[in-house]
């Protein structure tokens, strides 16, 4: 049986087409791989962020440390989420700071359907006036005993926020007035429960997509009795080996 011939020229143009397509699917892949990598460049730009968090701390019997739980959601140049946040905007998260006693407990206790531990806390108790001579500390009477002072504690904190699409190391400090009565710092009058003037705010690093993250900001913390804390940051933030 004689077999059917193939021009030269369709030959050519079938070899053609197939390399043709080979390239095709090679591409095909090159550049997903590619719109992935720029995906990512995009998600890792150094800017700003917010990150509203409300943290469980139960604190020990000495009331001077406590291991943290906490629901938070990060926006800005990283949008992210941790744990249970219920809150959909920014009156509802800060809602239970416009409260008192046990309504302001209640609604403390709803602005996380899940939280998730996220480190410990140290607190230490506010020093003598005069104590420490290398620093400016300054001490307020207390209102119902002018011989007594009250103070801020010192407040320390390593956590780690487990996001969902990575984790993000932490270290935080401030002066923390839990006391009952505001006091004076300088002239900047802090109301009870609530942070100082100077609370900071630092990324030490991360992984999955916050890997080589880092950042430098503040935060405002407000105590809610028991055991729950409003913390609103806001955080410059930058990558390094990339």
């Amino acid at each position: 049986m004689n077999k059917p011939k193939i021009s030269a020229a369709t030959a050519l143009a079938a070899g053609a087409g197939a390399v043709a397509g080979a390239v095709a699917l090679a591409v095909l892949p090159i550049g997903a791989a590619n719109a992935a990598r720029l995906s990512d460049q995009q998600q890792r730009q150094a800017g700003t962020i917010t990150i509203q968090s409300w943290v469980e701390t139960p604190l020990t019997e000495n009331g001077l440390t406590a291991t943290a739980w906490q629901c938070s959601k990060i926006s800005g140049v990283i949008t992210d989420q941790s744990g249970g946040p219920t809150w959909q905007d920014d009156a509802q998260y800060a809602a239970p700071t416009q409260m008192t006693g046990a309504a302001a407990t209640a609604a403390a206790g709803k602005e996380c359907a899940t939280t998730v531990p996220s480190g410990g806390i140290v607190l230490v108790p506010p020093p003598e006036p005069g104590q420490y001579a290398l620093g400016n500390y300054t001490a307020t009477p207390d209102a119902t005993s002018p011989s007594q002072y009250t103070g801020l504690s010192s407040f320390y904190s390593q956590q780690t926020i487990l996001g969902q699409k990575g984790t993000i190391d932490l270290t935080i400090a401030s002066a923390y007035n839990v006391t009952g009565n505001p006091v004076d710092v300088n002239g900047v009058e802090v109301a009870p429960g609530r942070t100082g003037p100077d609370a900071t705010f630092v990324i030490t690093g991360g992984t999955g997509a916050y890997s080589g993250l880092q950042g430098s900001g503040t935060w405002q913390g407000d105590f809610i009795q028991p055991n729950w804390c409003y913390r609103l940051a806001t955080v410059k933030v930058w990558y390094v080996g990339q």
